[in-house]
């Protein structure tokens, strides 16, 4: 997986932002879904843990419907962008800061999956 180094958001004190986090795979593998059809598959998940802005939605996109042996998954596959939605507070610290998140996920073939792993994400923030 390869996550692409997310530039600069900035917000205003008291107004929201959108950040894209933008992820590509290798040719061949796929990750399930936020929202897999098998309570026991790992989904995707961002998480954003620290920073001076409040998460307010998280959106990934749609997914795409594989078919693996006799399963048929949803996943994501290829290049695809998972969206944030944050909030500077109003008491918002004007200036320069890093937002801090984490990615689960596991990536897969149609043969066998890679065991589940967790990256750090950091997204630079200015705020006015």
């Amino acid at each position: 997986m390869n996550i692409a180094t997310p530039q600069t958001l900035s917000v205003k004190r008291g107004q929201t932002a959108q950040q894209k986090l933008q992820i590509s795979l290798r040719s061949g593998f796929h990750v399930n879904s936020d929202k897999p059809r098998d309570e026991f598959l790992i989904p995707i998940k961002l998480t954003w843990t620290s920073g001076p802005l409040q998460t307010k939605q998280i959106s990934y996109p749609k997914p795409e419907d594989v078919k693996v042996g006799d399963d048929t998954l949803s996943v994501f596959t290829g290049k695809f962008t998972i969206d944030t939605e944050f909030l500077a507070p109003p008491q918002a610290q004007a200036g320069i800061a890093t937002m801090q998140g984490k990615l689960r996920y596991q990536a897969c073939d149609s043969r066998s999956c890679k065991r589940p792993a967790t990256v750090a994400v950091q997204v630079p923030v200015s705020i006015q």
